[in-house]
């Protein structure tokens, strides 16, 4: 997702609370941010930290909401890393902006990401069961702390006033974090949006919050059902009865309905489900009705819901390795078997079952104690376990003790079956253990070929498993490499010249360039790679002056330097000083060795260096023959160098090409005609046609090339009517017409 796409869904929020109403000071409408600031939070968009785009909008949030607009803030998994009580009023409700802007800028992600509990401290702040509440949850993953934060939310959702919690999924593409994030929304009637949708989550906020509280002169009531507490919304087939508590008819009732909105008079009902498909019955019994209020009520209908799990291989696995998981279960959308550290209901890896059975996991990289979990997805639930120890896992590594810079090594290597993210890379010794130079996916086998560093000193060759775990290492010196350049002192600009050269074994990225003295290391002009043997060859550039022969390692170090003296080419064109449009002039020419790029055209004094019409390759000697444009003008011969630079010029005039024809008036259909002709001398594209009268010009029904002579043999029609015989010239244009009739 897009680091734009993330501002513009920030600052809808901001629109959010810039367009709170004054009225909200009573305590209606007021609301709480709560930002997540979790450990994932340092995860990139774009190259730029989620948190840091969180706080550059929330600081222009702050800076210009209006003093009497009250918001309050608070994040989660700021303050320190496993810790699910981690949650902190940063700004109670109506809090200084500066007090505000100074607490988020201070934010330094590092843990969980109890969801739950924060939303609940928020409404609790809010008042939430006396006085309209409304929650903003900003969060880029799923819970880690409680097992039901749907479910949660669903309690404060029915116990509260008007409770409503609105969701930003940030940069969120998991499915089973998506179907959580939506899932609090939705049972609290709010509004879940992802990231990418901007537009969407703008048009609720303006819906749902933005606008000025109501004042509720009437009684809404809405019923809704779920699958489980705290699972998904049934959108359809449930029979509704409404009736008063303590007996009496019903007053409201519905079949085939999912969500519904019924009108009832204030009071105490019992309200009951059920869904005719299967059965499934829910009720709720004193529910209280009180007038001029809004109400939704949420009855969840439950089923058993059982699971089993058996690993193989059974009780114990190296660290890092696949292991095989046999489950019996619901299969439910969203169900997944995760392995989590033993009291820990957070995952380390998962699977989804619809990815088959056995499910195929992955153990976690570091040995310890831990489960195997057979996890519903909505609501989340934890439905069968099976205890698991990732026992250690070892490797070795076999390399030389030194190497030179940028060469490329063998490292043999032993270790655990091959897993997603275990490679061989080769380091600074203090680099963390996720930091890689060269790298080599343990998958292709040993020996590994890794790439020394271009840079000389001590290494560290390291086996790491699953992106993070480090299970080998082994020290490596690498000392620096040397080149060497032979070239000449001095060439003409734009010259191949022939460069000698010694150095390390070629690798990627290994080339012998001519650039400026003060060029970056990394800048080349024409270059030639060195896994091509030596020597090189390397065209000069084509403005005179002091160069730098340069053999560069790995893309970006200079090795060997050579300076080199470009003096400036020089050429001379001679040819007539006239010549008729379309006529082909011999143009003899002088100039430096032929290169890639170097010709003879005509063009018009005025054009770029780059323009051309026609053209000979100088590498074909002299003269060039150059036929000249169709229209009359001044026009300018060239000698060009490298696609670009002019070396010489000189003026010609093209004359107007003329042409007559000479025909018969009236011809038979289908017959030879013998059509006289005079006209430039004969060129490319230059032919006597007929054609239909009035078509358009370069429209024929036959032709015949003019350096077939005249007088020219052509066919005629086979359907008689008014045609044009036409002498055209260079496939473009018409030099001459006759007009001509073909009879039966």
């Amino acid at each position: 997702m897009a680091a734009r796409a993330l501002l513009s869904i920030i600052s809808a929020i901001a629109f959010l609370f810039a367009a709170l109403p004054a009225s909200a000071q009573e305590g209606s409408g007021d609301s709480i941010l709560v930002l997540d600031a979790s450990g994932s939070m340092w995860g990139q968009i774009e190259g730029e930290a989620k948190i840091a785009i969180a706080k550059s909008v929330l600081a222009d949030l702050l800076k210009d909401l209006p003093a009497e607009r009250r918001l309050g803030l608070i994040a989660y998994g700021h303050r320190r890393t496993g810790d699910c009580a981690d949650i902190e009023e940063l700004a109670p409700v109506g809090a200084d902006r500066a007090a505000i802007s100074s607490a988020v800028q201070k934010l330094n992600p590092k843990g969980k990401t109890p969801m739950a509990d924060s939303i609940k401290l928020a409404a609790e702040k809010l008042k939430y069961t006396q006085a309209k509440a409304t929650v903003i949850l900003v969060s880029d993953g799923i819970e880690t702390c409680v097992p039901d934060p749907c479910g949660i939310a669903s309690a404060l959702e029915a116990a509260g006033a008007d409770f409503t919690v609105h969701v930003v999924g940030f940069d969120v593409t998991e499915e089973n974090a998506q179907a959580q994030l939506r899932c609090i929304a939705e049972n609290t009637g709010g509004k879940y949006v992802s990231a990418g949708n901007a537009g969407e989550l703008t048009g609720a906020l303006e819906e749902t919050v933005a606008a000025a509280p109501k004042v509720v002169t009437t009684t809404k009531v809405r019923l809704r059902a779920t699958e489980l507490e705290g699972g998904l919304v049934i959108e359809e087939g449930l029979k509704w009865t409404v009736t008063p508590a303590g007996g009496g008819d019903p007053v409201f009732t519905q079949d085939g309905a999912g969500i519904v909105d019924p009108e009832i008079e204030p009071g105490t009902y019992d309200i009951a489900v059920e869904r005719t498909s299967d059965g499934l019955k829910g009720e709720e019994q004193n529910v209280k009705i009180n007038a001029n209020t809004w109400k939704t009520v949420t009855i969840a209908l439950t089923f058993p819901v059982e699971a089993t799990v058996r690993v193989e291989p059974a009780g114990s696995a190296m660290a890092g390795t696949n292991i095989k998981v046999f489950w019996t279960g619901p299969e439910r959308q969203g169900d997944y078997i995760q392995i989590s550290e033993k009291g820990d209901d957070g995952y380390k890896t998962y699977a989804y079952v619809r990815q088959g059975n056995p499910a195929e996991i992955r153990m976690p990289v570091e040995p310890g104690e831990y489960e195997v979990s057979y996890m519903l997805g909505r609501p989340l639930r934890k439905l069968a376990t099976a205890p698991i120890t990732a026992t250690p896992a070892s490797a070795t590594l076999e390399a030389p003790e030194t190497a030179i810079a940028g060469e490329e090594i063998s490292v043999a290597f032993t270790g655990p079956p091959a897993g997603s993210g275990d490679w061989i890379t080769v380091v600074k010794p203090d680099a963390a253990d996720n930091k890689y130079g060269d790298y080599f996916y343990t998958r292709q086998g040993s020996p590994a070929k890794l790439r020394m560093p271009l840079e000389a000193g001590d290494y560290e060759l390291r086996f790491v498993q699953g992106n993070s775990k480090v299970l080998a290492r082994k020290p490596i010196t690498v000392t620096a490499a040397a080149a060497t350049l032979n070239g000449p002192a001095t060439a003409v600009s734009g010259e191949e010249i022939t460069v000698e050269f010694s150095g390390p074994e070629a690798g990627s990225g290994d080339w012998i360039t001519v650039t400026a003295p003060d060029a970056p290391e990394n800048k080349y002009n024409d270059y030639y790679y060195t896994r091509q043997g030596s020597p090189a060859t390397v065209r000069m550039p084509l403005d005179a002056g002091e160069y730098e022969l340069r053999f560069v390692q790995g893309n970006s170090k200079v090795i060997a330097r050579q300076k080199i003296t470009v003096t400036a080419a020089t050429a001379t064109l001679s040819a007539k000083d006239t010549a008729i449009a379309g006529e082909t002039v011999s143009v003899e020419f002088t100039g430096p060795k032929p290169a890639s790029g170097d010709w003879i055209t005509v063009t018009a004094p005025d054009e770029p260096g780059n323009k051309y019409t026609d053209y000979k390759y100088t590498r074909n000697g002299s003269p060039a023959e150059i036929r000249m444009p169709l229209d009359a003008g001044q026009y300018e011969l060239r000698f060009v160098q490298a696609n670009e630079k002019v070396l010489a010029r000189k003026p010609i005039t093209v004359t107007a090409a003329t042409a007559t024809l000479n025909g018969p008036s009236s011809v038979k259909a289908g017959t030879v005609a013998q059509i006289e002709f005079t006209g430039p001398p004969p060129g490319s594209g230059d032919y006597i046609a007929i054609s239909k009268a009035g078509s358009e010009d370069l429209k024929y029904e036959s032709y015949v090339y003019t350096r077939a002579g005249s007088p020219a043999n052509l066919r005629i029609p086979n359907e008689p009517g008014r045609y044009e015989l036409r002498f055209i010239h260079g496939n473009k244009k018409v030099l001459a017409r006759a007009p001509i009739t073909v009879t039966p």
